[in-house]
C-alpha cells in the first residue's frame, strides 16, 4: 500500500510577518479636528455640552446687539452632541475587521491599515455630523433650541439673517470639514 502524507515544514514566514508586526507596534492614528485649535474647542464644547451661568458682560452684549435681555446668573445650556463618542462606539468594530482584512492584503503593512481605518473612520464622522446623528443607530441629537434659532436669526447665521437649519454642526460646513486623520508613531 502506497502512503500518502502531507510534509510541512517550517519557512519562518509566520517569524517574519511577527517581527514586522513588532517593529510598527508604537504607531496609531488619530481621527478628530487636528490642524484648527479655534474649531477644536468649538468641536469639544458640542461633544460634551455646556452650562454655564450669564456674565454681566455677556448680558450687556445680548442687550446691545440682539435686544436680548438676558439676565445675569441665568443658566445657559448646550446639550451634548457626542459626535465622535458615538461614532466610535457604533463603528469601532468594522473599523478593526475592516483593518485586519487591509493589514493581511498589504502584506502586514501597519501604516497601511492605520490610514485605511483612518480615512473611513473620518468618513463615518463627518456622516455622523452631516446627519445630526449615527443614523445606522437611530440616533438623533437635539436639535438648536428655540433660543439659539432666535439668536443666529437676529446675527444672521450666514451673513444675511438666514439661518436655514435646526441641525447643530452643519451651519457653516467648517467644523464638518475640519475632520482629519493622521498616523503617528509613539
Amino acid at each position: 500500500m502506497d502512503n500518502f502524507s502531507i510534509n510541512i515544514t517550517r519557512s519562518g514566514r509566520l517569524q517574519q510577518i511577527i517581527d514586522r508586526l513588532k517593529q510598527q507596534q508604537d504607531m496609531n492614528v488619530k481621527v478628530g479636528i487636528l490642524d484648527d485649535p479655534d474649531t477644536a474647542k468649538y468641536a469639544s464644547c458640542v461633544e460634551f455640552g455646556w452650562t454655564q451661568r450669564v456674565t454681566p458682560k455677556q448680558h450687556y452684549a445680548f442687550a446691545q446687539w440682539w435686544g436680548i435681555n438676558l439676565p445675569i446668573n441665568a443658566v445657559l445650556h448646550n446639550p451634548p452632541r457626542p459626535f465622535l463618542r458615538s461614532t466610535l462606539w457604533h463603528y469601532s468594530h468594522t473599523w478593526a475587521v475592516q483593518g485586519v482584512n487591509v493589514l493581511i492584503r498589504s502584506n502586514f503593512n501597519m501604516e497601511t491599515a492605520l490610514a485605511f481605518i483612518g480615512q473611513i473612520a473620518g468618513q463615518d464622522v463627518q456622516c455622523t455630523i452631516a446627519g445630526g446623528g449615527v443614523q445606522a443607530a437611530g440616533q438623533s441629537f437635539d436639535l438648536r433650541s428655540e433660543f439659539t434659532m432666535h439668536v443666529y436669526s437676529l446675527r444672521g447665521g450666514d451673513g444675511t439673517g438666514n439661518v436655514n437649519t435646526t441641525r447643530p454642526m452643519v451651519l457653516t460646513g467648517k467644523m464638518l470639514h475640519s475632520i482629519t486623520y493622521r498616523v503617528d508613531r509613539n
